[in-house]
């Protein structure tokens, strides 16, 4: 694909080429298709990359989000979640954050954000307790990381589940560790447009080996294969046929080896990738310094990494941020809302059992105050500067 104009900025840009597009070929040539040995490999890699213990590949981050959540509900796991349980969960983040915790039956628990951050504030969990919760799920949102320890340290209090939804900052870390390591799970997701790309697919982590059995059960109908205790299993069960023994209520999540094959490409250019995003992050934030009167921008917590998934930035009302956002796309920079604002209002959770911990007043601003341009490694000096003048000029600073 050839070089876009200065004048052009999508949200993103095809981030692959020939050698991703060499291995995909190659898995259709040697027509082992679907999930084996490269998905495998993959798996390995990206483990050894985040420091993880397990890595199960499946074919979406939302996915990721739905298996993890299978199987903290699994009978097969002493402490399961169960109907009724508690799940906090920021108000600001994903539908298929929340989506598979109603659909488990349980009640999602909306906390507010740090406007600063994006993120949940650990400090305001003590409110958001009660005595059903049973989980926290933090999000990472758009590359910037939650600060973990204080969180695990209060999950590890209350004995609660803890599952990372880190699909928007793969690459992410707080105190020198990868985000997603922290909790039982953490999920991410290689959907066209994120860190690396395998098209569409996901991952799911963890160090425990009993949770990642179970996980590759459920990924794939709930069968025995790919479990290290599946002869045991089957032995107990002589009259069925082992090749079809299914001992869990399963799904069929399971990515293919030509989305493996880019996967293993994307993965030796994350880094590379990733400091670009910062880099980026870093002159936009210079560039448009003088403009602290008129936008609030993210910030990086100390200690913290952010991968900057998106330029986030929020205008002083709703008003400016449509006539902002109306500006900017006639230059023909693309913009979109902070994620999906506050969820509690949106009707698919505003109509279905949750919770909310106070006004949720952050969580409501980022949805009417909030927008994020494109942030992607192929952004040129030109296009940098183009984003730039797009703020500026709205504002008479040109």
């Amino acid at each position: 694909m050839p070089p876009l104009p200065d004048d052009e900025c999508p949200l993103s840009v095809p981030l692959y080429g020939a050698e991703e597009v060499g291995g995909a070929i190659d898995s259709l040539l040697t027509q082992y298709v679907t999930m084996g040995a490269r998905v495998r490999e993959f798996e390995a890699a990206f483990a050894s990359y985040v420091g993880s213990k397990h890595a199960i590949m499946v074919n979406s981050g939302s996915s990721a989000n739905l298996l993890g959540l299978a199987v903290m509900s699994s009978a097969a796991v002493p402490g399961a979640l169960r109907p009724g349980d508690e799940v906090i969960v920021p108000a600001v983040t994903w539908a298929t954050s929340l989506s598979p915790i109603l659909q488990y039956g349980c009640v999602p628990v909306l906390v507010d954000v740090d406007p600063k951050t994006l993120n949940l504030r650990p400090e305001d969990l003590r409110d958001a307790l009660s005595a059903k919760t049973r989980a926290i799920m933090p999000v990472h949102l758009l590359g910037n990381p939650v600060d973990m320890e204080p969180l695990m340290q209060f999950a590890r209090e209350h004995d609660l589940w803890v599952i990372e939804d880190t699909c928007e900052s793969l690459g992410s870390s707080v105190g020198g560790r990868m985000v997603g390591t922290f909790g039982h799970f953490g999920t991410y997701s290689f959907y066209f447009s994120h860190h690396i790309t395998t098209i569409e697919g996901g991952m799911v982590v963890t160090d425990d080996d009993h949770l990642a059995e179970l996980a590759r059960s459920i990924r794939a109908h709930g069968w025995t294969r790919d479990m290290p205790s599946g002869k045991e299993i089957e032995s107990a069960n002589p009259w069925i046929d082992p090749r079809f023994l299914f001992v869990h209520i399963g799904y069929n999540l399971r990515p293919m080896e030509l989305q493996a094959a880019f996967g293993l490409v994307q993965l030796r250019r994350l880094e590379e990738f990733n400091e670009q995003r910062r880099a980026n992050a870093d002159y936009l934030l210079s560039a448009l310094a003088d403009l602290s009167d008129e936008l609030e921008f993210v910030t990086e917590q100390a200690g913290a990494r952010s991968t900057w998934f998106g330029f986030a930035v929020m205008a002083k009302d709703a008003v400016t941020r449509r006539a902002l956002c109306d500006h900017l796309e006639a230059r023909k920079i693309a913009t979109r809302p902070i994620v999906a604002g506050n969820l509690a209002v949106q009707p698919a959770f505003r109509d279905n059992p949750h919770r909310t911990v106070g006004s949720l007043a952050n969580a409501t601003q980022v949805g009417e105050r909030g927008l994020f341009v494109g942030n992607h490694p192929n952004l040129t000096q030109g296009h940098l500067d183009h984003i730039a003048e797009g703020f500026r000029s709205f504002f008479g600073r040109a």
